[in-house]
């Protein structure tokens, strides 16, 4: 199961369940898909699956997919490395309350070993929360902190429109089969620009300049 697809809930429900019987956070794994969200996370993880890497064992990759905290470098095994697909955060979020799944990522955004606090109310709605005007996602925060690990370790940042080109040292960095067919990028369902003003403005505002320091990005660097 993919978390980004639970409503609030089942989230809760296979997360607890997940915990009981194991360290969710434990990294035996040696390959991780990590992003903030809307940046086809998802599809690549399919296609990780598919060719069988050894991918996080959590329930959708719970809870490494939407990770804050990098980890340590004594915290992960030998040839750990990680893959960060970046995308238009305005798009992201547009996304995310588009099929009501905002909450749900807040959670898998924000998630500790210690646990999670209230969801801000802003969460609401996508009027509450442009409303408000606090990116209560953390967007930037998240990428910087991944953009600026400290560990031992590759981290690949991956500009998801851009995947056409990079796809060729995407699959070598992970390990990827001949037998595995390419991602190709396909235009998104949901397109900010498209959207009416008291909309487009508010958005703009929260992320634009994230998205115009991603859209900066070459089509893959490796930090």
């Amino acid at each position: 199961m993919d978390s980004d697809r639970f409503d609030a809930r089942a989230l809760e429900k296979v997360i607890s369940e997940h915990g009981a019987s194991s360290d969710p956070f434990a990294l035996p794994h040696t390959v991780q898909l990590t992003s903030f969200g809307g940046s086809g996370t998802t599809a690549l993880t399919d296609t990780f699956v598919e060719a069988g890497l050894d991918l996080p064992r959590g329930p959708g990759q719970w809870p490494h997919k939407h990770l804050r905290r990098p980890p340590a470098a004594e915290e992960v095994p030998e040839g750990f490395r990680v893959v960060y697909p970046v995308s238009d955060p305005r798009d992201a979020v547009l996304s995310l309350f588009r099929r009501s799944f905002q909450l749900g990522h807040w959670k898998a955004m924000h998630v500790t070993p210690a646990g999670l606090g209230d969801p801000p109310l802003s969460l609401c709605s996508l009027d509450d929360f442009l409303g408000a005007g606090v990116d209560e996602f953390g967007l930037a925060d998240h990428l910087r902190g991944w953009f600026d690990h400290d560990g031992d370790y590759p981290v690949m940042f991956l500009r998801f429109d851009l995947i056409d080109d990079a796809w060729d040292e995407l699959a070598e960095f992970v390990g990827l089969p001949d037998t595995i067919v390419p991602l190709r990028y396909e235009t998104r369902h949901s397109d900010w620009t498209r959207t009416p003003p008291e909309i487009r403005g508010p958005l703009d505002a929260m992320y634009g300049d994230l998205a115009r320091e991603i859209a900066d990005f070459p089509a893959v660097q490796i930090r």
